[in-house]
């Protein structure tokens, strides 16, 4: 896992999923869940179709990779629009851009699912009521989560990322976590793998929740990136005694390749390049 940037502009974020678009869709959520309070048989049907429309952008975001794993997501499995707080819980998140990121269907359906443990505090919901009246529904608009362009009016961007703090969720957002604080890597050159290990034994439960909820210690994984250790090794160890330039220069090239964010398990080689 490497850190993600949202790029926000009009060109990469499309109208539906800001200012009225969002507005109204918000609004739609919050009927529903006034619907499902007076009658729970009516519960909130989610629009499966419109979070489709963001994955191009949150693909080019995280250069093809899943956003959890970091493996190629058309290779392990084609990738999705997941929501990283669930819907199922966070209904008023359905349609919040910023809850969006790209990752594989194993990743997302096998291992996460619904699941999302914390250690603090849950997010609060919109205060919207079985009898809360339209007009009451119409003075939530705008601050129920942030509008991805217009992040310092209402409800703030700030007021989001304090909130995902204020959570403590044990599965890190690469948008708003640095995994190189909490994940470290261990090789076993005996069995070919390379497991993700935590940087500080307080961090255990970070790494625990990622092996639970985003398979991230699945053996297909470990064994992929004992591959690609090997080769980023090899070429450390060359770099540092080739005396021929010309070769010495391709090597870095080389090196420098698989440490930008484009390369497989790029985390995982920019850990090592530390070390060797």
């Amino acid at each position: 896992m490497i850190a993600l940037e949202r790029i926000r502009t009009e060109e990469a974020v499309n109208l539906k999923y800001r200012g009225l678009g969002k507005k109204s869709t918000d609004k739609e959520l919050m009927f529903a869940q006034r619907a499902f309070l007076n009658d729970s048989n009516k519960k909130i049907e989610f629009k499966t179709t419109y979070w489709k429309t963001a994955k191009v952008q949150l693909k080019k975001e995280s250069k093809g990779k899943c956003a959890y794993c970091e493996a190629n997501a058309e290779v392990v499995a084609h990738g999705d629009v997941e929501h990283y707080r669930p819907k199922s819980t966070y209904w008023w998140l359905a349609y919040t851009y910023d809850n969006y990121l790209y990752a594989c269907q194993i990743c997302n359906q096998s291992y996460k699912s619904d699941n999302f443990p914390i250690g603090g505090n849950l997010l609060a919901p919109p205060p919207v009521l079985s009898h809360s009246l339209d007009h009451d529904i119409d003075q939530l608009l705008g601050n129920i989560s942030p509008d991805p362009l217009e992040i310092t009016s209402k409800y703030t961007l700030q007021k989001y990322i304090d909130g995902h703090i204020s959570e403590r969720a044990y599965l890190l957002n690469p948008y708003f976590d640095n995994p190189v604080i909490y994940f470290a890597y261990e090789a076993d050159d005996i069995i070919g793998e390379v497991k993700i290990v935590p940087t500080k034994p307080q961090y255990e439960q970070y790494v625990k929740a990622a092996e639970d909820f985003y398979g991230i210690n699945r053996i297909e994984l470990k064994n992929i990136r004992y591959s690609i250790y090997t080769k980023f090794k090899a070429f450390k160890r060359a770099y540092h005694v080739l005396t021929d330039m010309s070769v010495k220069e391709e090597v870095g090239r080389q090196i420098d390749d698989m440490i930008s964010d484009n390369y497989l398990f790029s985390g995982m080689n920019r850990y090592y390049n530390n070390l060797f």
